[in-house]
């Protein structure tokens, strides 16, 4: 029998591809190992990839719906919490002013007029909160604040009642510059309300609360009454101031069953959100158990063969080593 035998250059040639394949089989091995999925995903599917395709798809679709519904969670939450505060502060003006009756003091109602400023200008900036980069109560238009500052409302109403002589003349200047285009152009700056987003596979959610909503125009008017008290551009006896005062008091208190309704409204949509996101989640974790069953390996299996394949590149190593060393004296 004839014996075939290899040239150096081609038994190098060899020896390096036998190393390639091992050290590939390494890695592959390795990954399962670490992962414990496939490497090879055609593989394991026997070629049909309809299965896992379907999985992704949908695995796709429900992480991109958990952030949604993730950031309308946060924005409801923010909101609830914006809207509390604002009740309280009206409520809290509301029953001091009430308190006062008809006959209060130059001075009681200058505090009254201080509180309410500062309750004015705290609900404009609970109105222009912001979660994350959007602007909560400005409808469609999130990127923009909602209100203009309080400073420059208050401007602006100052000029709206100067020509007023009686707390009625200015309950009515108010009225109208909150109704008209005073606050759609000075006052309010968001667009419109947000149409409903998809929060389950058959699930919407919609919150259409914006700082343009009646209610809340409402309760501002209340407190922009108060505030004018000590704006100085409305200079009507202490009869008529202890007027306005009670007209703003009147307005907060026969608006609160409104804000309550609103709040109320939003709770529902919270609810709605939560609800959604936990079946989101739910099916979310049986798409991810099924994809790994569908790719799972048997740990102890891979382990042992990457153990094998180790023990092969290793004695590849040493018989690379003997061969180098190999000389005409030792074949002889």
């Amino acid at each position: 029998m004839t014996a075939v035998s290899l040239g150096d250059l081609a038994r190098t040639f060899l020896l390096r591809r036998q190393n390639a394949a091992l050290k590939e089989q390494a890695q592959s091995l390795s990954t399962e190992v670490v992962t414990g999925q496939a490497a090879d995903v055609r593989k394991q599917v026997g070629g049909d990839l309809g299965a896992l395709a379907g999985i992704d798809r949908s695995l796709a679709t429900l992480t991109a719906r958990k952030s949604l519904t993730s950031e309308a969670g946060l924005a409801a939450a923010a909101m609830q919490t914006a809207l509390g505060a604002i009740d309280l502060a009206s409520r809290d003006l509301a029953l001091d002013i009430k308190s006062l009756g008809t006959n209060g003091s130059t001075m009681t109602i200058d505090q009254l007029g201080s509180q309410s400023d500062g309750a004015f200008r705290a609900a404009i900036s609970a109105l222009n909160t912001r979660v994350g980069d959007r602007s909560i109560f400005a409808g469609d238009l999130p990127q923009e604040p909602a209100m203009a500052d309080a400073e420059t409302i208050l401007a602006d109403l100052d000029l709206a009642v100067a020509g007023a002589t009686t707390a009625a003349d200015v309950e009515a200047a108010v009225s109208a510059w909150f109704d008209g285009a005073g606050y759609a152009t000075a006052g309010y700056k968001g667009g419109d309300p947000q149409g409903p987003m998809a929060v389950g596979a058959t699930e919407t959610a919609q919150i259409r609360i914006t700082a343009n909503d009646p209610t809340i125009r409402e309760t501002l008017k209340g407190l922009a009454l108060g505030a004018i008290l000590e704006r100085g551009s409305w200079s009507g006896t202490a009869t008529e101031r202890a007027d306005l005062a009670s007209r703003a008091g009147d307005r907060l208190l026969q608006n609160q069953s409104a804000r309550i309704a609103l709040a109320a409204d939003l709770g529902l949509q919270e609810t709605r959100i939560e609800s959604a996101a936990a079946t989101n989640a739910a099916e979310l974790t049986s798409l991810q158990i099924a994809r790994t069953n569908l790719l799972g390996i048997d740990s102890y299996e891979a382990a042992t063969m990457l153990e094998s394949t180790q023990t092969q590149i290793e004695t590849l190593y040493s018989l690379t080593s003997r061969l180098s060393r190999l000389s005409l004296v030792d074949y002889l």
